[in-house]
C-alpha cells in the first residue's frame, strides 16, 4: 500500500512540476504574442473614431491633459500591471464623453493596438475579453 501511495505521490509531484514549468513562460511573455495582427488592424479603424482625437493619431497623448496610449512612458506606466488593467479602464472609462459605450470586442481591439504600437508581437489568436483571462496576463515589457 505504501509503494503505491509513493508512487501516486511521485507521479501527482511530476504532473504539478510539468504544469508549472509549462505555465512559466507563458506568465513571462506577457502581452506579447496575445493579440493577432488582423485585430490591430481592427483596433486601429477604432482608435480613429473613439480615441484619436484626444490621445492623438500616433497614440502620443497631450500633455497634462490626456496619456500616451504607446511608447515608453505607456510602457513604464503599465508594464508591472495587467491586460485586464488595461482592458478595464479602457471598458470603463473610455471613450470620455461616453464612457462605457465600446463593446468589448472593440476595447479589445483598441488595446491590441496601443500594445501593437509599443511594440509588443502580434501572435496568432485575437485577445479576448475576458477579464480574468486578461487579469492572468502581465503587460510586461516588449
Amino acid at each position: 500500500m505504501t509503494k503505491k501511495l509513493n508512487i501516486l505521490i511521485a507521479a501527482a509531484t511530476a504532473f504539478l512540476v510539468v504544469c508549472v514549468l509549462h505555465a512559466v513562460p507563458a506568465a513571462q511573455a506577457g502581452a506579447s504574442g496575445s493579440f493577432s495582427a488582423a485585430q490591430v488592424t481592427r483596433g486601429e479603424a477604432v482608435y480613429a473614431t473613439q480615441c484619436a482625437s484626444c490621445h492623438g493619431l500616433e497614440l502620443e497623448g497631450v500633455a497634462d491633459l490626456f496619456p500616451a496610449l504607446a511608447g515608453a512612458t505607456f510602457v513604464q506606466t503599465w508594464q508591472d500591471r495587467s491586460v485586464g488593467e488595461l482592458f478595464e479602464k479602457v471598458i470603463v472609462t473610455m471613450p470620455a464623453l461616453d464612457p462605457g459605450s465600446m463593446t468589448p470586442a472593440q476595447t479589445a481591439d483598441v488595446v491590441a493596438y496601443m500594445l501593437s504600437v509599443s511594440k509588443y508581437p502580434a501572435g496568432s489568436a485575437d485577445l479576448g475579453s475576458d477579464q480574468a483571462a486578461l487579469n492572468a496576463i502581465p503587460v510586461g515589457a516588449p
